[in-house]
């Protein structure tokens, strides 16, 4: 049954992985929880090929690499190489606190990860990356209203099979990577994979003489596959991950001259003024299980899954130098008093259990089940002193529990025309409590709240020819009610809804030898949990307002010649505040930021005048309004072997990072470029030169706006040489 109801946005693999190949390769993903070829699936989806990501990762980058790499995502952090958040189609959630929720579902071997900590776990030995854009409420549920970002991991084989890849870089970067499948028994395939990860330091700290910048981090994996019969196929798997380093995110002090947009002249990422050291660690240790059993034709669905973290992240916030007026607007300085605290897990349990039976008939394919989630987290937030000791603690205590039933299902009303129809229903709790610890001014606090929603899916697909298919999707999602206590300042906010309307056409040109794919959407949302953050007590609100977006998505990819092959695509996001009533604190740095937003109210603040700005109408946080991709894939036969080059490169325009418009505080447009050239030999062996970000571009990529001008930037040039061993 043909239900193609999909847009191909397809970031391909390098040509080395599919030699000498006359037409594009078909590719499966199961972003509807069965396989499926991707122009056969009633969403918009991009799929990342396993290949594709490792050469985005070889610089020692995590899963913020696959930033802008798909239509419409973007991916950030203001911990580094923890808790990255994303946004698709311009919906995101920047919030830094590690209990707050997204409008993204990260999805890992399909087990939803809520907890932003747990989706710091690293990328390695993969099958696929898939990108679901636009709400996925029916199949995924709560946290969708965005999207979701889908890994699957390299399963078992029965046939022996194994690689081993060891690499080594700028700022001392060295990485190894292996993987081993093979069959146990007649009946029993097991892989097991493991990721090392090693930089040394590389910053200098002109205030103690020291460095910082390094970091070790190692993951492992062992699945286990049964498949005792044809109808029987059980899937275990156990992981954990272990992360150390001595700095979790780099802040630099004013990095901004004010009124100016970018990064001031003097500006040097290899160099900092930090007076209060920093640290991160990270233990994760996760199980699951998989079961499938097929009875006449229905396939019953087990997915039992149980993960639990602990973590801990201190830094320098205010990124410089303690001095008196001075230090006011100096690069690396921090005027009058500093700040260093931190955040962490230091208790989190989250559990997931879902059950899902599917068929189908001569003319439908359907799917229904129930799903569960239950976490429960003990968030510490600390401020610490200059010389490392802590003066204040303070805990919250956060459990949320979430009931779902959902069904799916394609119909062929005719040879040309398919529909899809579902509805999901959830119920959602979340209770927290706020603990004061020691030195704690905070007051006891409590938070509950409960909600209730259903959201629908429809989906129509008319096959034009066999070429071109023509496609239209309406669809709802909603993120759950919201607490959040960081420090004992406590607030909530009701749950979110979407509505999302999409239309579009999928073709195939040349004979099969080219692709090109376009769709346009428009979505509105009631009541999208925003957050204020920073101002002038360093602390987080969130807020409910009305928003809108409207853009385009372009894919094209061909195969030019038997040895050349190029990828691009594109989209265009347009999002909008559209909430009259909507206020929030402008930046408290000193010296002031620059604003075209209206001030509204001031009053008197603990730091000084706090500013009251309405930002209705302003393009929401982190929401590029351009997004640009472009791969060129060349190989050519040697001796005894294959010659192959890989470029790619990435542009994002500028974003606001607050609520409120700021000259200075813009994450700013950039284009990324990266490389990769080598032998891969007929015996197994691939040599290779990489490069990312080979044009050294720095650019600020967020900010601090409650005590100067403080920024964070992306990583810069990495050069290294990677040795593989296929076996």
């Amino acid at each position: 049954m043909k239900a193609r109801l999909a847009i191909l946005t397809l970031a391909v693999a390098p040509l080395s992985a599919h030699a000498q190949q006359s037409t594009l390769e078909e590719i499966v993903v199961t972003a509807q929880k069965r396989e499926q070829s991707l122009q056969d699936i009633p969403a918009s989806v991009t799929a990342l090929s396993a290949e594709h990501i490792d050469d985005l990762l070889n610089a020692g980058e995590n899963i913020r690499a696959l930033a802008a790499r798909a239509p419409s995502l973007n991916i950030e952090s203001s911990n580094g190489r923890q808790s990255p958040r994303f946004y698709i189609r311009g919906i995101g959630n920047y919030d830094f606190d590690v209990n707050a929720t997204q409008p993204v579902l990260m999805m890992m071997d399909e087990v939803a990860l809520e907890n932003s900590v747990l989706r710091s776990l690293p990328l390695y030995d993969l099958a696929q990356v898939e990108v679901l854009a636009g709400p996925q409420g029916t199949l995924f549920g709560r946290s969708t209203t965005a999207g979701v970002v889908k890994i699957d991991t390299a399963k078992p084989t029965f046939e022996e099979e194994g690689f081993l890849n060891a690499g080594y870089g700028s700022r001392g970067t060295m990485n190894l990577t292996g993987a081993y499948s093979g069959a146990l028994s007649e009946t029993v395939a097991a892989r097991a994979s493991i990721n090392y990860l090693d930089r040394d330091s590389w910053i200098d700290n002109t205030v103690t003489g020291d460095e910082f910048g390094g970091f070790d981090e190692l993951s492992y994996r062992f699945q286990f596959l049964v498949q005792p019969n044809d109808d029987l196929t059980a899937l275990f798997k156990l992981h954990g991950f272990h992360q150390e380093g001595d700095m979790p995110q780099v802040f630099y002090a004013n990095a901004f001259t004010p009124g100016i947009e970018g990064l001031r002249p003097g500006f040097d990422v290899e160099t900092v003024s930090h007076d209060a050291p920093a640290r991160f660690e990270l233990d994760h240790f996760g199980a699951s299980a998989k079961i499938e059993y097929d009875y006449e034709g229905i396939t019953l669905t087990s997915i039992t899954a149980y993960d639990t973290v602990d973590s801990f992240s201190q830094a320098d916030i205010d990124g410089g130098l303690q001095g008196g007026p001075e230090a006011i607007g100096a690069l690396g300085r921090q005027a009058f008093f500093s700040v260093s605290s931190g955040d962490g897990l230091s208790d989190h349990h989250q559990f997931t259990q879902e059950f899902r039976f599917s068929g189908e008939t001569d003319s439908a394919y359907y799917q229904f089940g129930v799903y569960i989630f239950d976490e429960d987290i003990v968030v510490d937030s600390s401020d610490f002193g200059n010389d490392g000791s802590r003066l204040t603690l303070t805990q919250v205590d956060q459990t949320t529990e979430s009931l779902a039933v959902y069904g799916q299902a394609v119909f062929e009303i005719t040879e040309q025309f398919d529909l899809t129809v579902g509805g999901r229903f959830t119920d959602d709790e979340k209770d927290l409590r706020v603990i004061p610890g020691p030195g704690s001014a905070a007051p006891a606090a409590t938070i509950s709240e409960n909600d209730n929603y259903f959201n629908w899916e429809f989906a129509g697909n008319y096959q034009l020819n066999e070429d071109v298919s023509l496609f239209a999707r309406a669809a709802t999602g909603s993120r759950g009610p919201v607490t959040l206590g960081r420090f004992g300042f406590t607030s909530r906010a009701d749950t979110e809804t979407i509505t999302s309307y999409e239309a579009g056409f999928k073709s195939v040109l040349l004979d099969g030898r080219a692709r090109l794919n376009a769709t346009v959407y428009s979505w509105d949302i009631d009541d999208q949990q925003l957050t204020a953050t920073g101002g002038s007590g360093n602390t987080n609100e969130i807020l409910n307002a009305d928003t809108e977006g409207s853009g385009f998505e372009i894919d094209a990819e061909a195969i030019l010649t038997d040895k050349f092959r190029v990828t691009f695509n594109m989209s265009y996001n347009d999002t909008e505040i559209s909430d009259g009533s909507l206020l929030t604190e402008l930046c408290s740095s000193t010296p002031l930021c620059t604003t075209s937003n209206p001030i509204v109210d001031t009053f008197p603040g603990i730091f000084g005048t706090v500013n009251l700005v309405a930002v209705t109408g302003n393009a929401l946080p982190r929401a590029p309004e351009n997004i640009y991709n472009i791969i060129l894939d060349y190989e050519t036969p040697v001796r005894g072997g294959m010659f192959y080059a890989t470029t790619d490169w990435n542009y994002r325009s500028e974003s606001n990072i607050f609520l409120y418009d700021s000259t200075e505080f813009v994450a700013e447009e950039r284009w990324l470029g990266g490389v990769r050239i080598g032998y891969r030999g007929d015996n197994g062996y691939d040599f290779a030169l990489v490069g990312r970000n080979i044009s050294d571009e720095i650019v600020a990529e967020g900010a601090l706006d409650f005590l100067n001008q403080t920024a964070f930037v992306n990583e810069p040039r990495y050069w290294g040489l990677e040795v593989r061993r296929d076996f």
